[in-house]
């Protein structure tokens, strides 16, 4: 018997706006669960949407369209988007697709809700230029 997979969301805010933090596995079984909290979460053009990623195990190409629908939500609503706490694996298949050019990403979610620098410093494992 194949195990079941699973994934939690939880949605808490922030000064900047919604914060969702993934735990568990985002792929082909539990996108659908991402895609369905989004279109639930209300976004207005000053917010950023923050995906913690730090309860991250295991993401796949499924995944991987469900964090871009998440974008697309975000830019939709005139809002910002950052994934944050990035794992080191999809970070390295972010940077390997070229979509740590499209999404900003932060070691932590308090870098990415944070009000105190304007520019929010993105992660460091993210090249620059």
């Amino acid at each position: 018997m194949t195990p079941t997979k699973t994934l939690t969301i939880t949605v808490r805010q922030a000064a900047t706006g919604p914060v969702l933090e993934i735990a568990g596995d985002l792929d082909y079984d539990t996108a659908g669960d991402l895609r369905t909290r989004l279109g639930t979460l209300p976004l207005t053009a000053d917010a950023r949407l923050v995906i913690d990623l730090a309860g991250m195990e295991f993401c796949d190409s499924t995944g991987i369209t469900a964090l871009l629908a998440a974008r697309n939500h975000a830019l939709a609503a005139g809002a910002g988007i950052a994934l944050s706490a990035v794992p080191e694996h999809t970070c390295r298949v972010l940077h390997l697709v070229g979509l740590d050019q499209v999404f900003a990403l932060y070691a932590s979610t308090a870098e990415a809700t944070s009000t105190d620098d304007p520019d929010r410093r993105p992660d460091p494992r993210t090249p620059t230029g």
